[in-house]
């Protein structure tokens, strides 16, 4: 908008000085600073010209003193109608069509008026622009354009460089058009007023056929070169207006939307600073690819043209280096330091002033992901080639090709979201649920994420399954106990004829609870007993309540070898767990006869009658941190046994006999007894990677019907066949959820990476609950932004940047909850956090260790070793100070100022 001084001086000039509609003024600033005055007045009649200027100058002193006059062009109405002077058109917007527009633009900020908004739209237009010439811009626009239809789209290429075209050439038409667009333009622009062209927008396009392609490529010439081509050139003007109110461009790009339907236009743009390039660049382009080669003549161009671009707030712009002669590291770092300054000279565009979240800001200078370094070193096939693309270095141009890729996805998802009332309706049917393995009613099939430790988890050898509270591992216990038919489907056949029963965890009622086991432990000390004889006896106990163990008769005396032992174990009640049962277990683990009986009756009654019938036995045990106590080493001797009772089974050579012992990962780095050895290689130690995340995701939010249904429109594929969609098809269908990218512009994090980073602690470990917590905030918060008018939607997604944090929060508040559970000693610690900072010095952290009421651990490296470990921090080399994992910043309430 015009500063309050300029109106004020408007208005007091026409006070003064216009009586009517013949006298008319106008102000405004050179692009030296100077202002320019233009007043038609009937006070000037009988005036001379040195009068005039002296009276108006006083005025302008009294009023700006500090302002320099520039021109002032001083007329009485009738001087003004000689000279064929006008007053300017006045108009509700403003348009930009030249560099000396932009030029005043730039150099006044105090002048500027508000540009309308654009919305984006298909077809994309991008152009390749470059300051100087020899930089490679003709032959990447090709090898884009091919990239581009090779995946599917249509593309039309034009060619723009009107002094100098050669894009037909370069793409070795073999049916040239034609006519070009100079005789497009040069019609059009000289047209008598209701005389129909006949030039049609079809005689200037040709197809270039690119075997294989799924999409199409056409590419409009500049024209056939000959003296009349020169002459067209030089007569025509870039800012022609046609039609009423319509430019050349406008003209253009309707027609070709109308018969080609293309979803981008890459313009090929006249170098430097000229009529053609403005109308590339400043007229017609929403995207700017800008090529230059990395020395200082080019890097001072583009500083010039970058801050003439300010004023363009829908302009995205990125750099490519090309032909980059040394793309070694000392080469590379020269280059990245032009790129950088470059960088910094592009202004914000409209889209980074909403959606943004404040908490990302870089304050480490730790480089943005995506904001990559794009180089093209100098390559002998190019330079060799007559007519391009080279299919064997369209490589080095797919990073280019990907960055419009993005943005045409996220147009197109705009618009399939673009009805208003219908995305909330959707957002209202996202549901989010948690993977609940223990509920019969959910169905597992449609929620469980096969991740790609599963296969691992399956081998015979693996036992231990070692992982964080909160990563899966009860979910994965009661997936083969209680849906054993999906379980056998996700094993792909290599679980056939297994049998999984429950060792210990809550999917068997009957069973001792924490009470009882420590009258086991306290007995079981008193006897000499040994919680390795437990388990075993345990183990029988339990095959008795599935009705798996069956005594053979006896061929000594009545009872035969095992009378005894099915004496004890028939008498006792299989559905409730009652006094009979642990005085039983009691008797079966501290009797050396019995004993050895239970031994012989695992070998011989279970193994080997699973053997006879090619069976495998599976016993899975859960629910460990919980039933046993760590008071008085209850824990440790219980599950120290447990692990006695498997090397001993592996002794003994019972292969058909498996365990898959569930553990928190602390309790197990905590233990220690013989041989512990002996289960290194045969654990694995749960983690959710970036993709097996997206998946879960997906597989979460498609549990709306509706939602599924707009995925099936961009990305039938990752729907149809989750588990083996790659990572890019995932994403692709994620951004309808949650977007592409934090803000915009390419230098901004990706939506999805920010969301597995955030929900990952310090030592790696992921954690999916806590996911199914974030989208249900999410969602939450997003509904409260309906119907406010204040709040900017972005339209291409349905969670907004700002709700996915406060969902991150929710998240983090639950995580805080759960590891205060598994850590009740460390309370003190975790509630002295609050209100410090998330990005502290060794001193820092050393002075809250040295506060607490009770010392955890006596030394300070032993304690940052335990932070380290449960995921709460990490030592951070470059700034030397310790990060606090994110999942747990905002629920512990601290700071988060200064991390990234």
């Amino acid at each position: 908008m015009q500063e309050n001084w300029q109106v004020l001086l408007k208005q007091n000039i026409q006070n003064q000085y216009i009586q009517n509609s013949q006298e008319w003024v106008d102000v405004n600033i050179s692009t030296s600073g100077l202002l320019n005055l233009t007043l038609v007045s009937n006070s000037f009649v009988g005036v001379s010209i040195p009068q005039r200027k002296e009276e108006i100058s006083n005025l302008l002193k009294s009023q700006l003193p500090h302002l320099s006059p520039g021109f002032l062009s001083l007329y009485t109405p009738q001087e003004a109608e000689s000279l064929n002077i006008s007053p300017p058109q006045i108009s509700d917007t403003f348009s930009l069509v030249t560099w000396q527009d932009l030029a005043i633009q730039a150099a006044n900020p105090q002048n500027q008026l508000q540009l309308p908004q654009q919305e984006p739209s298909i077809p994309r237009t991008v152009t390749f622009y470059s300051f100087k010439g020899g930089v490679g811009r003709t032959t990447a626009l090709t090898h884009v354009a091919s990239i581009l239809a090779m995946r599917g789209r249509k593309v039309v290429a034009v060619d723009l460089d009107l002094e100098a075209p050669g894009l037909s050439t370069a793409f070795n038409l073999k049916e040239q058009p034609e006519y070009g667009i100079v005789d497009y333009f040069y019609e059009r622009s000289y047209l008598p007023e209701g005389i129909d062209p006949n030039i049609l927008i079809t005689d200037i396009f040709s197809e270039v056929r690119i075997p294989n392609a799924t999409g199409r490529l056409f590419v409009v010439p500049a024209g056939y070169l000959s003296l009349d081509y020169v002459s067209k050139v030089d007569d025509l003007y870039a800012t022609t207006v046609i039609d009423g109110d319509k430019n050349l461009w406008s003209i253009f790009k309707q027609e070709i939307q109308e018969q080609l339907k293309p979803d981008i236009l890459l313009i090929d743009s006249r170098t430097g600073i000229n009529q053609w390039g403005a109308l590339s660049l400043i007229q017609a382009a929403d995207e700017a690819i800008i090529f230059l080669f990395p020395n200082e003549q080019n890097k001072q161009g583009i500083e010039l043209l970058l801050e003439s671009l300010q004023s363009l707030k829908n302009l995205s712009i990125n750099f490519v280096f090309s032909p980059v002669p040394d793309v070694t590291k000392t080469g590379l770092d020269k280059v990245q330091k032009i790129w950088k300054l470059l960088l910094e000279k592009i202004k914000n565009g409209t889209d980074e002033n909403y959606d943004t979240d404040e908490e990302d800001s870089n304050t480490n200078n730790e480089q943005p992901e995506n904001d990559e370094l794009l180089v093209v070193p100098y390559l002998v096939p190019i330079a060799l080639a007559d007519s391009y693309p080279i299919p064997e270095i369209q490589d080095y141009y797919s990073k280019i090709a990907n960055l419009i890729d993005q943005k045409n996805d996220e147009i197109k998802r705009s618009s399939v979201l673009n009805i208003v009332e219908q995305r909330w309706e959707i957002i209202e049917s996202l549901e989010f649920p948690e993977v609940n393995a223990a509920d019969q009613k959910q169905d597992l099939s449609l929620l469980f994420q096969r991740t790609t430790d599963f296969e691992k988890f399956l081998d015979d050898t693996t036992c231990l399954i070692r992982g964080k509270k909160g990563t899966g591992k009860t979910a994965l216990y009661w997936l083969f106990l209680k849906h054993q038919e999906l379980a056998q489907k996700l094993a792909r056949g290599r679980l056939d004829n297994t049998v999984f029963l429950s060792g210990h965890g809550r999917f068997q009622e009957s069973r001792p609870t924490r009470e009882e086991f420590q009258i086991l432990h306290r007995t079981l000390q008193e006897k000499n007993g040994t919680w390795e004889a437990f388990w075993r006896a345990y183990l029988l106990f339990r095959c008795y309540q599935e009705e798996l163990l069956k005594f053979p008769r006896g061929n000594k005396g009545k009872g035969g070898k095992f009378s005894e032992l099915k004496k004890i174990i028939n008498n006792l009640p299989k559905d409730t767990w009652q006094s009979e049962s642990t005085e039983a277990l009691l008797e079966l683990s501290t009797n050396s006869q019995l004993i050895l009986t239970v031994k012989d009756a695992v070998n011989i009654i279970l193994n080997q009658e699973a053997k006879e019938k090619s069976q495998k036995l599976w016993f899975l045990y859960d629910d460990l941190d919980e039933d046993f106590s760590e008071a008085r080493e209850l824990r440790e001797q219980a599950l120290t046994g447990l692990f006695q009772f498997v090397q001993s089974c592996d002794a003994s050579r019972l292969t058909e006999i498996r365990f898959k012992i569930f553990l928190r990962e602390d309790i197990w780095n905590r233990l220690n007894f013989d041989n512990k050895s002996h289960f290194t290689g045969r654990d694995i130690i749960l983690q959710w990677n970036q993709i097996d995340f997206l998946r879960l995701a997906l597989r979460q939010a498609i549990q709306s019907q509706d939602f599924k249904n707009l995925v099936d429109r961009v990305s039938p594929v990752a729907v149809e066949s989750i588990d083996i969609a790659n990572e890019e098809e995932l994403d692709k269908a994620l951004e309808l959820l949650w977007g592409s990218r934090r803000r915009g512009g390419n230098r901004a994090k990706k939506v999805s990476r920010w969301v597995y980073e955030r929900l990952t602690d310090s030592s790696g470990t992921t954690f999916p609950r806590s996911l199914s917590i974030l989208l249900k905030g999410a969602k939450e918060q997003e509904l409260t932004y309906r119907g406010k008018s204040s709040t900017k939607i972005r339209t291409e997604r349905l969670l907004q940047g700002k709700s996915l944090e406060f969902g991150l929060k929710e998240a983090s508040k639950k995580r805080c909850q759960e590891i205060k559970e598994e850590y009740p000693d460390l309370i003190n610690l975790f509630d002295s956090l609050k209100g410090k900072l998330a990005f502290l010095t060794k001193e820092e952290l050393q002075e809250i260790w040295q506060n607490l009421p009770e010392k955890i651990l006596e030394n300070f490296e032993d304690f940052v070793s335990l932070m380290r470990e449960i995921g709460i921090i990490e030592f951070r080399e470059k700034e030397e100070r310790y990060k606090f994992a994110d999942i747990y910043v905002y629920g512990f309430e601290m700071i988060r100022q200064g991390t990234v």
